[in-house]
């Protein structure tokens, strides 16, 4: 019987040697603030300045008292051009390591109804061109929870040693930048919280916090997963996905 809701979790290379090193269990860790510093072209792929942030305040949420020699300045929302960030030191040392996960939203897949539900499924489950800059090859995590179990026995090991201090695994949620003010009161949930304009990449993410003052990448080494997971193209993943109505 099909699962009422499920999910694709995957990764996509721009190297091959990036594709063996994910398959032998080697998941290399980028910081938060490598991502907010990182410099390229497009828009929407993997620089992202306003990572991890715990506040992202509209205008019109915020009124802010400055008080400079003895003398209170109030700034009303009429005087700000734009939103107020907030965010913690300690997330820009954090590491985190990014995937894709298409699912199926609230859509039972053992009755799908009618040509709508098809159609958002034929949408929820494409891998938009914008993905595809990413890289070439493509890996597919067939067994989610055997990966995620040993990703968190890995974790367990650095957490006994106290190099690691917080861990946690889940789907990005995308806020809208324009409308939306943000205000997360748990410390551990900014790292899952990016701009809309990021939404197109479905993003499943593992999180690390851990001493890092010195801002450097780390490898998290949880053991072969070639049992757990098959490769194919980028390009090709289109094309393999098959919807069908009940």
């Amino acid at each position: 019987m099909m699962p009422k809701k499920i999910g694709i979790l995957f990764k996509v290379f721009s190297r091959e040697d990036y594709k063996e090193g994910f398959l032998d269990g080697h998941l290399y860790m980028n910081t938060i603030d490598y991502f907010r510093k990182y410099e390229e072209e497009l828009d929407g792929n993997i620089a992202d300045k306003f990572e991890a942030l715990t506040g992202w305040l509209q205008p019109h949420d915020v009124i802010l008292t400055l008080e400079v020699n003895g003398e209170k300045l109030t700034l009303n929302p009429d005087d700000m051009a734009a939103p107020t960030t907030i965010s913690m030191k300690k997330h820009d040392y954090a590491n985190v390591y990014c995937m894709t996960q298409l699912h199926s939203h609230d859509i039972d897949m053992s009755c799908v109804k009618g040509a709508e539900e098809e159609r958002l499924l034929r949408e929820y489950f494409t891998l938009p061109k914008e993905s595809q800059n990413l890289g070439a090859y493509l890996v597919i995590i067939v067994n989610p929870a055997a990966f995620l179990e040993r990703v968190r026995l890995a974790v367990l090991e650095h957490m006994e040693r106290e190099d690691v201090y917080a861990y946690q695994a889940k789907q990005v949620i995308y806020y809208d930048e324009n409308t939306t003010s943000l205000t997360l009161k748990e410390d551990m949930e900014a790292p899952f919280y990016k701009q809309s304009k990021y939404a197109h990449q479905s993003e499943f993410r593992l999180c690390l916090l851990r001493d890092n003052p010195n801002n450097k990448a780390f490898t998290l080494n949880i053991g072969s997963i070639r049992d757990i997971a098959t490769e194919i193209r980028t390009e090709e993943f289109n094309s393999l996905i098959e919807i069908k109505r009940n």
